[in-house]
């Protein structure tokens, strides 16, 4: 099992943080951010990369589609198609079916939001790259990273070092 956190931002302030959990290599990934997002609203949703948990893949159409809520899938690096359908067709029976998930993002985008900084690869779904620029511009304030993004990864590396416990006092 893998920790999946979503942070809502309020502008650029946190607003609430949700766990969940999702088993490494399945493709229960959707599902789990279905759930999270439940009774919450959110105007754009930005993803660190579309697979979670080893090749736990997203399905962005279904979420854009039972959501209706437009999603940026941001990469540091460029990801590379060509080994990662080797690696699926390789390990995984269901190769089709990951690999049409990871098809469906449609034209990786390259954006530095900020000049001196590396690019970004993003995909977009539900919004035009145009618009997407603009919004990880806006959210990229402390690095070239999304906050959103920058922010759920620093709780979910705190949760794997802490073993997946949460103590509450």
């Amino acid at each position: 099992m893998a920790s999946l956190v979503a942070v809502w931002f309020s502008g650029l302030r946190i607003n609430d943080v949700r766990l969940g959990m999702v088993h490494v290599d399945q493709l229960d990934t959707t599902d789990v951010i279905l759930r999270l997002l439940s009774r919450r609203r959110a105007d754009i949703i930005f993803l660190s990369g579309a697979s979670f948990a080893g090749f736990n893949i997203v399905d962005c159409r279904r979420l854009h589609n039972v959501l209706h809520i437009p999603m940026i899938i941001v990469s540091r690096d460029k990801p590379n198609n060509v080994s990662v359908k080797r690696a699926l067709k390789k390990h995984f029976p269901d190769w089709k079916t990951r690999w049409r998930l990871v098809r469906e993002l449609g034209r990786i985008h390259v954006f530095a939001p900020k000049p001196c900084e590396q690019p970004l690869y993003f995909e977009a779904v539900g919004i035009s790259a145009a618009n997407a620029k603009t919004v990880i511009r806006a959210y990229s304030t402390t690095s070239r990273v999304p906050e959103p993004i920058r922010v759920a990864g620093i709780l979910a590396k705190g949760l794997a070092l802490a073993g997946n416990e949460l103590r509450f006092h």
